[in-house]
């Protein structure tokens, strides 16, 4: 029984005198998609071990920061995915679900093939960016708790 697909997401944000930034990527396959850092999971890892190796992967941070999971979730339809992805996944899985992490970071991105450009923005900025609905709903509640102060750094 193959098991169940899942893939994160993760926003990058930074505090300066201007208030918060956050990490908006653009797509190489789709340059019209900006977004946070996204990827799915592989073999056995948990869910916080896929986003540090996403965050790795396609920002070049090794670095062990905190990572706060957001309580914002979606589902991707399983047909946005590879035909190898699907086969493998059994013909039972329709929808992958996605889970949201933040992760505060002041260093340089650095880019992987994945993406041909990295910005920061401002809350108002990368909310209109931002490509995907679901992204856009996670992003609020990451923006929120900060002003909230209920995610504190």
């Amino acid at each position: 029984m193959a098991r169940q697909p899942k893939q994160v997401h993760i926003f990058l944000f930074r505090k300066d005198e201007n208030g918060y930034q956050y990490a908006i990527f653009q797509r190489e396959d789709m340059p019209f998609c900006w977004q946070g850092i996204c990827g799915g999971l592989e073999d056995n890892e948990t869910i916080e071990e896929g986003a540090r190796r996403e965050i790795f992967e396609e920002a070049g941070i090794n670095q062990h920061l905190p990572l706060y999971p957001l309580e914002s979730i979606s589902y991707l339809p399983d047909n946005i995915f590879s035909d190898s992805a699907r086969l493998n996944w059994g013909e039972n899985i329709v929808v992958v679900p996605m889970y949201f992490f933040a992760m505060p970071y002041k260093g340089q991105v650095q880019l992987s093939e994945e993406h041909i450009d990295v910005k920061w923005l401002s809350y108002d900025d990368a909310y209109n960016l931002i490509y995907y609905y679901d992204q856009k709903i996670a992003l609020y509640e990451l923006n929120e708790k900060l002003l909230r102060n209920i995610i504190t750094v």
